[in-house]
């Protein structure tokens, strides 16, 4: 409780690692736990060793963190966990991470990008647990959107990236990353200018969206033409969402992804203009944000997915034949 600044995220890592820990709530005088709600807000757990060497995460317990309408963090939430968390909340550094390169094999040449346009990359990250066809035709839509817009945009789309989730990522339903990334691929099977990137998966432990955005954004630069070029994320309007979510994302990390450029897929009951109207730090990054419409609806989910092969009901369609042949091969989701 000391030091504040340390604290990252909390209700997600309280929520992720669950099964392994138990959350005990107290509460302690203000004067102790005292610290306004808005300070808290993208931030968390702060990792400190319990007396029997077992790590404990303590945060305050705020409207941001919990939910609870208190203008002043009275509560103290200690999580004792049985073993070490598969990651450090004080790391963030791609210096701590191990380097892989990227695969090129489908990217454009962006030497051959005309002058006065910018090439732009597209990575996507998630759980794909299964890969959909959704998933992936995102990338379709994004790019005839650059293309459509290209005299007021001023940018050419040179390549694509899907990049899995690490396991520590915790989520339910989670295949092995061996499994995931090899979905992956089998669905990108066909596509000229996307390709899965592993890089998240080979880490020892789990990694924010910023550091793969880094990374990539530091590997693309190595390419010939690369100097320039921008790596934006690629995100559906649920991500969006998530961002004006307090507790969810750290605002350093929300700023540097921003700065970058997002492509938001937006489609029927989503409403990404009031969040960025409504939300100061969307609204300050609001000509970073790109808004393309999916007039196709499909509102297939790697969860109806799981839940359909769980019922021994057909997939076929939903994903592509190599992923339901992999699947089935590999007994996945039973």
């Amino acid at each position: 409780l000391r030091d504040w600044s340390e604290c990252m995220q909390t209700s997600v890592i309280a929520q992720r690692y669950r099964s392994t820990a138990a959350l005990i709530l107290s509460c302690v005088p203000a004067s102790l736990a005292f610290c306004p709600s808005d300070s808290l807000v993208h931030r968390g757990p702060l990792l400190r060793k319990g007396g029997n060497g077992a790590p404990l995460l303590c945060f305050a317990n705020s409207r941001n963190a919990f939910g609870a309408s208190s203008s002043t963090s009275r509560g103290l939430a200690v999580m004792a966990a049985k073993s070490s968390l598969p990651f450090d909340p004080e790391s963030g550094s791609l210096d701590d991470k191990k380097h892989f390169p990227i695969d090129t094999s489908k990217l454009g040449d962006l030497t051959k990008v005309p002058e006065g346009m910018t090439p732009v990359v597209l990575l996507a990250c998630g759980s794909y647990s299964p890969p959909t066809v959704m998933h992936m035709r995102i990338f379709e839509t994004a790019r005839d959107h650059f293309r459509s817009m290209a005299d007021s945009l001023k940018m050419e789309v040179v390549g694509g990236f899907v990049c899995p989730v690490h396991p520590a990522y915790g989520k339910k339903g989670l295949a092995p990353a061996d499994d995931r990334v090899e979905m992956v691929r089998r669905s990108l099977a066909s596509s000229e200018w996307v390709s899965v990137e592993d890089w998240e998966v080979k880490q020892g432990e789990w990694t924010r969206t910023r550091l793969s955005l880094d990374r990539m954004h530091m590997e693309i630069e190595k390419v010939p033409g690369g100097k320039g070029a921008r790596v934006m994320l690629l995100c559906g309007a649920d991500i969006l969402d998530s961002m004006v979510t307090p507790g969810v994302w750290m605002e350093a990390d929300l700023r540097g992804i921003l700065s970058r450029g997002i492509v938001c897929i937006k489609r029927a009951g989503s409403d990404p203009e009031k969040l960025i109207q409504e939300n100061d730090l969307l609204y300050e990054y609001r000509d970073r944000i790109i808004l393309v419409r999916e007039w196709v609806e499909n509102n297939v989910s790697s969860t109806a997915v799981r839940r359909a092969v769980k019922r021994k009901m057909s997939i076929r369609y939903f994903v592509a034949d190599g992923v339901l042949d992999y699947i089935e091969e590999r007994g996945l989701y039973k």
